[in-house]
């Protein structure tokens, strides 16, 4: 994938109009550069940022603040320098111009935390952290993926693979001695080691959930018939207008998603069609998305604009068991909250700040509920080796009861530990680590 050997350099912020530009070089050749751009014969102290001038030749490019990190104790285990220079594109492209010419080519995507994992430095597990929080926009994916790198998923995995590797080892003693010669383990006694590892990885699959599918702490659904107002109190409460709004009925056929935070948490906010009777099979699709919406809502914001509470009891049936807050839609006259229902209007500000209150107090109240919930942040990659595990086990327990045979337990158990190594270490799938590192940016 990489020519590891290469000294490689590579501007790590976005190129433009900005205060700092950082060039981020990475190789054995980086201490020798270092005396090159400085003209000082004095090695730097490592792990210390020092304001130097640098050139190309008698020529200065700039006076910049310098860091080197003598390896093994830098990200990618390599001798690194780092070079905090004056933004804009001109002395970004000289400095790189420069140290090109002393030997070291650009840096490919992802190639600087490639070699921190070949370096032992980080696992695929907190590598695929690093991407998720360089692309995401999301608060929440960013908080678990920081954990990440910190091993929070990395530290279980390699637990449950240390005692897999202590039964496998007691299993293939005592396949090499007789009844005579040695105690054995009981068959009950793997049996139930085995259950053990299933419940410690189906335990972080349940606590987990998946990056990028746009989950918010809180998930909020505005529910009603048709032409209720639930979109234009979408758009109000987003901020902007993301949802279609006429006065034609059925307008909005397809639930409308946006996240946005209130009170410190991600909120994921949908606007759902209106529920009614249709022959409409487009209709009848966004129908079935709103009842599919409300049932994985913590809190439905219910919009009629008659009688929200009555409109609401044809529904009983969908709405059981759902936190519901109650908005009388169109209602120019009052901003209050009354018997449990708030006024709104779309086109003034009534009601609009009392509902805010309203979710304010219903987001303090649950808010921490998600965090109880969920420990981990996985991608699809991984939820699929951990399920793979879960069930690679099931199959050597299985086989422990009905053939008692150890060489086939061990096989299956052996298969799924391999399966799970590939989370921290990728094993022989070379294709799956480069479609890891080729999605990183560049400089990282």
């Amino acid at each position: 994938m990489y020519n590891t050997k290469d000294n490689i350099v590579a501007l790590a912020t976005t190129p433009g109009k900005s205060a700092l530009n950082v060039v981020r070089c990475s190789g054995s050749g980086c201490l020798e550069l270092y005396y090159h751009l400085t003209k000082l014969k004095k090695p730097p102290i490592p792990n210390m940022s020092c304001l130097k001038s640098v050139y190309n030749k008698d020529s200065i490019i700039d006076e910049l603040m310098l860091t080197f990190f003598a390896a093994p104790k830098s990200f990618t285990g390599e001798n690194v320098l780092e070079f905090s220079s004056h933004g804009g594109l001109i002395i970004a492209k000289k400095l790189i111009s420069t140290i090109e010419s002393f030997g070291f080519r650009q840096a490919m995507p992802g190639e600087f935390s490639y070699r921190a994992f070949l370096n032992g430095k980080i696992d695929l597990i907190q590598a695929e952290a690093i991407s998720t929080i360089v692309d995401s926009n999301k608060n929440l994916d960013v908080l678990y993926s920081i954990n990440n790198l910190k091993g929070s998923l990395s530290s279980p995995i390699k637990k449950i693979l240390q005692e897999c590797e202590n039964i496998l080892a007691y299993m293939e003693h005592e396949m090499d001695f007789n009844e005579n010669e040695i105690a054995f383990t009981r068959l009950s006694e793997y049996k139930k080691s085995f259950n053990k590892l299933e419940k410690k990885a189906s335990k972080i699959i349940y606590a987990s959930f998946l990056a990028k599918e746009n989950k918010g702490n809180i998930t909020i659904s505005l529910a009603g018939k048709t032409n209720a107002g639930k979109s234009s109190l979408f758009n109000k409460l987003i901020g902007y207008e993301r949802s279609i709004v006429t006065e034609q009925e059925g307008t909005t056929r397809d639930t409308v998603e946006a996240s946005l935070i209130i009170g410190g948490q991600d909120v994921s906010l949908i606007d759902t069609a209106g529920i009614r009777k249709t022959k409409n099979v487009i209709e009848k699709k966004g129908i079935s998305r709103t009842y599919d919406a409300i049932n994985r809502s913590d809190l439905v914001l219910f919009v009629d604009q008659e009688d929200p509470i009555k409109e609401s009891k044809k529904y009983s049936k969908i709405l059981k068991n759902k936190e519901i807050l109650f908005i009388k839609s169109k209602d120019d006259t009052k901003t209050i909250k009354t018997k449990g229902v708030i006024s709104t209007s779309s086109k003034k500000e009534g009601g609009t700040s009392l509902l805010f209150t309203e979710l304010l107090t219903f987001i303090k109240k649950h808010g921490d509920s998600f965090s109880n919930k969920y420990m981990f942040l996985i991608n699809s990659r991984q939820r699929a080796s951990l399920v793979s595990f879960v069930e690679e086990i099931k199959k050597g327990s299985v086989a422990l009861t009905k053939t008692k045979d150890l060489v086939i337990a061990s096989s299956y158990l052996r298969g799924a530990h391999d399966n799970l190594a590939s989370l921290l270490h990728g094993g022989d799938k070379n294709s799956t680590i480069n479609k890891i590192f080729k999605g990183f940016c560049v400089g990282k």
